[in-house]
């Protein structure tokens, strides 16, 4: 249904119709291929230890609503096509549909995402590609934390909308090009800037090939299928067994994992394939890591 209330004149809400089940409660802030990456971890983990994750529900940036305060032409947005934002938003708002998740594309300072999260109830919260600036209230809420999944290293100081282009342009090198990492900060009020809990190893940008790709976007797309997931299933997996007081972590790449990236080649990027195949190459990337 679009949004009826005058605080939150964009955006949609679609009731899933039916209680999330009996495990931790996991509200997913993400748009597009991260979204899926997240969508993969908590699969992966229900199918070892089925009803560990119940998802709450699912907001996303309404891209293609000129309206909306984030939609295409803004931050990692200016990437995609117009087609492209199209193509991601109806394949967010229907595997939602189709999986009978709840999904909101609106205003999160607006009564009707305040209602949902009340109502919803969510045990943990978890951000990845997601444009709006999250109020305190709602980082509050969650009894076990709200966590921001981010492609860049924090702790160097890359930090918003320019992950790849601002590590490229600080000179961030290992030996054999430029690299980067996914980190998990716990969200606060600003942009990336809350207390880091866990990281993954450098990720090269460049391909076996030597190839840097003009538009960011492709970087991205090899950072969700190799390091989103195995990382958003390390911090899921730590919550469950210790709560909030688990410490720091790396989440490690096997050997195996370690040689798929060598391999990898940009002429094969995934970011248009359908939802259902997104997440079994990210759950093959996962059981390729021994996790």
């Amino acid at each position: 249904m679009k949004m009826d209330n005058d605080a939150a004149d964009w955006g949609e809400y679609i009731p899933s119709g039916q209680a999330p089940g009996p495990g931790l409660r996991v509200l997913l802030l993400a748009s597009d291929v991260p979204l899926l990456a997240c969508m993969a971890a908590i699969e992966d983990i229900n199918t070892g230890r089925a009803g560990s994750i119940a998802l709450a529900g699912v907001a996303t940036d309404a891209v293609t609503d000129p309206s909306a305060r984030i939609s295409a032409g803004k931050r990692l947005w200016q990437h995609y096509t117009p087609e492209q934002c199209r193509l991601s938003y109806e394949r967010t708002r229907s595997f939602c549909v189709q999986g009978g998740i709840a999904f909101f594309s609106g205003s999160v300072h607006a009564p009707p995402f305040q209602n949902w999260m009340q109502a919803s109830k969510p045990d943990i919260i978890i951000s990845a590609f997601y444009g709006q600036l999250i109020p305190e209230e709602v980082l509050r809420a969650p009894r076990l934390g709200a966590y921001n999944v981010h492609p860049s290293d924090t702790q160097h100081g890359i930090r918003g909308p320019r992950p790849f282009l601002d590590t490229i342009e600080a000179g961030l090198k290992q030996a054999n090009g430029h690299h980067g990492k996914v980190v998990v900060n716990e969200l606060d009020a600003g942009f990336d800037e809350g207390r880091v809990v866990g990281e993954t190893p450098g990720l090269p940008f460049h391909d076996r090939d030597g190839v840097l790709p003009a538009n960011p976007l492709h970087i991205g797309f090899k950072f969700c299928l190799y390091a989103y997931p195995v990382l958003v299933k390390t911090l899921l997996l730590a919550l469950m067994e210790k709560g909030r007081t688990f410490p720091p972590f790396q989440a490690p790449y096997s050997g195996r994992v370690q040689s798929d990236l060598e391999q990898y080649r940009y002429s094969d990027h995934i970011g248009f394939s359908t939802a259902p195949e997104l997440i079994r190459r990210m759950r093959s990337c996962l059981q390729n890591n021994d996790l």
